[in-house]
């Protein structure tokens, strides 16, 4: 993200572990949690298990008009979190941005965001920025809704990663064009984070009947193979 903000931005970051060093390289603020708390825009950007104790951390924090982002892969939790505990003058938006590190190693342009706005003002100037200035494609989605979508779109494709992952897959000389996008998934995904994992997986409260789905139907065709 700082890639990407700090040309329009003055970044500050807090962390639990010492980033002075690596906030220097990156030319932005280390800074303490009240500091981070109290800018006009704050980006939480931690795990799921993470968020709720970080909202409950900056909730008597954050200024009035101030705008809290939250970057997870689900939606409806941390949407209930933030209105649970942050005061009434505190602006909410929640966005997916659908990219990371790897899918976005080589610029971000045409990538997609999906944003739920929750309570915002801006909003509009908010898209414009990010499709303007980002040249993201910008998705509006209720939280609900992202995360029905999402049970598949990440929580199936990135279980069938980890398999991918698990079983280590080789890289054989005579493989099919199908196969090798069987590879990309497990290079771009199977090396996910166990807690992003997780979170895509256990936040999403789709995703199970999403992966129930998906056995039932190899079993199916188990099924279909020994009958004939």
């Amino acid at each position: 993200m700082i890639k990407h903000l700090s040309p329009f931005f003055d970044i500050s970051v807090y962390a639990r572990k010492d980033i002075a060093e690596d906030a220097l390289k990156l030319n932005v603020k280390s800074v303490s949690l009240e500091e981070a708390a109290s800018q006009d825009i704050i980006i939480p950007s931690v795990p799921l298990d993470a968020f709720e104790e970080v909202i409950l951390r900056i909730k008597n924090i954050v200024k009035p008009g101030s705008i809290v982002v939250d970057v997870t892969s689900v939606k409806v939790r941390p949407v209930e979190l933030m209105e649970k505990y942050l005061p009434p003058h505190a602006e909410i938006l929640a966005t997916h941005p659908l990219f990371g590190p790897e899918s976005g190693k080589n610029g971000i342009e045409g990538l997609r965001i999906v944003l739920c706005p929750v309570r915002v003002n801006n909003l509009e100037l908010i898209t414009k920025f990010l499709s303007d200035n980002l040249r993201l494609q910008v998705l509006m989605r209720t939280p609900d809704e992202h995360d029905r979508q999402m049970a598949f779109v990440q929580g199936l494709t990135h279980f069938i990663a980890r398999a991918a992952n698990e079983l280590d897959i080789a890289d054989f000389d005579q493989k099919t064009m199908a196969y090798q996008k069987l590879l990309d998934i497990k290079e771009l995904l199977g090396g996910d984070s166990d807690a992003l994992f997780l979170t895509m997986e256990k936040g999403n409260p789709y995703a199970k009947e999403a992966r129930e789905k998906f056995m039932r139907t190899l079993e199916k065709i188990e099924k279909f193979i020994e009958r004939n």
